[in-house]
């Protein structure tokens, strides 16, 4: 979402806040099967050149793009993930609007309008433009956990929207709705069938999270997240609803940060980070986006090896799908949208777009 929500500012936040410590490395345990291998550190990238974009008018919905603002403008550009070629839409955008991208980028949410890359209004959701929903991969679908009605103490749905169709209640009743806390859509897939719902206590820390079935709304798993050990934490999934990265403070409050790579459907551990709050994965899976107290880094979770990092608070990211290509947000200008965006390549290479833009990320 390009305007920064209250659950990405606690976010910034958790992180600013999480105590010094080396370098992210998997963490031995019991099974030999998780990943024990010690990180490899990368020098964060210096003076690095940021991409001159062009002016050429993008017409066509074909291709994975990342969308963006220059600052001051109200026309929305795109540009290929390896930053290759860029462009300008045939779209306006007010600089007060709230807007998200689907993962190719084809079509893009302005407030609660759905519009093609290429200029045509294609739908508009049936939620409010608070309400940040989640993308399916192939862009005409998406997912938000809504009260039945505009209440505390109202049941909590899981609602599914396709274009051209009415919205779906695929689940019902299974939390109840609360003024003060976050209920994002952490995951909403219709080709692995999954759907997760976490529920942020006021906004700040994961206190439970839901695995549905998209197609039947069946609940597959409950977590309670509520006896954690530690203080804080958070927890993201993988886009397609396998894979989740729970991140806690090991040993109290004020304790260094573990995250821990788990199967969504059954808890299996996977594999586990020290010192980093994991905030996503890349769109193959084998990556983690996420950050210490001083910097965002890129990972291979499972052998520790740092792929890239910058210096600065983290600041969100997008993925591009089935891909290790991903877009990563450091830090904030006056308390806006607006950031440095650096669009990190499998070889830690990591083209940094003009200053102060305004992109689509993901917290």
């Amino acid at each position: 979402m390009a305007l920064r929500s209250a659950l990405a500012v606690v976010v910034v936040i958790a992180v600013g806040c999480s105590p010094t410590a080396s370098s992210p490395t998997p963490t031995p345990t019991a099974s030999s099967s998780t990943p024990t291998a010690t990180a490899s550190p990368t020098p964060s990238p210096s003076r690095v050149a940021r991409v001159t974009v062009s002016d050429t008018t993008i017409t066509t919905s074909a291709g994975s793009f990342v969308l963006f603002q220059l600052p001051g403008e109200a026309r929305l550009r795109a540009i290929t993930w390896d930053a290759s070629f860029s462009g300008i839409l045939p779209v306006q955008v007010p600089a007060d609007a709230v807007w998200s991208q689907s993962p190719y980028g084809a079509t893009f949410r302005i407030d609660s309008t759905i519009t093609a890359r290429d200029g045509p209004v294609l739908a508009v959701t049936p939620w409010p433009a608070k309400i940040t929903p989640a993308w399916t991969l192939e862009g005409t679908t998406l997912c938000a956990a809504v009260p039945e009605r505009d209440a505390t103490g109202a049941a909590l749905r899981l609602e599914r929207f396709t274009f051209e169709q009415p919205v779906r209640v695929v689940a019902s009743g299974f939390a109840i709705y609360g003024d003060n806390g976050g209920y994002p859509v952490l995951a909403c897939d219709t080709g692995n069938d999954r759907a997760i719902v976490a529920f942020f206590g006021q906004g700040i820390a994961p206190a439970k999270l839901w695995v549905f079935r998209l197609s039947t709304g069946a609940l597959i798993r409950t977590v309670d997240y509520s006896g954690q050990s530690g203080s804080g934490g958070w927890v993201a999934a993988s886009a397609d609803g396998s894979m989740l990265a729970e991140t806690v403070r090991s040993g109290g409050t004020g304790g260094p940060w573990k995250a821990t790579i788990r199967a969504a459907d059954d808890g299996k551990q996977l594999g586990t980070i020290d010192g980093f709050v994991v905030q996503g994965f890349s769109g193959d899976k084998s990556l983690v986006v996420g950050a210490n107290e001083t910097s965002a880094a890129v990972i291979d979770w499972r052998t520790g090896r740092k792929v890239w990092s910058a210096s600065g608070t983290y600041a969100g990211y997008l993925a591009e799908p089935g891909s290790q290509q991903v877009a990563v947000g450091i830090g904030f200008v006056g308390g806006s949208d607006e950031r440095d965006v650096y669009l990190v390549q499998p070889d830690g290479s990591a083209p940094l777009l003009p200053a102060r833009v305004r992109v689509g990320l993901r917290y």
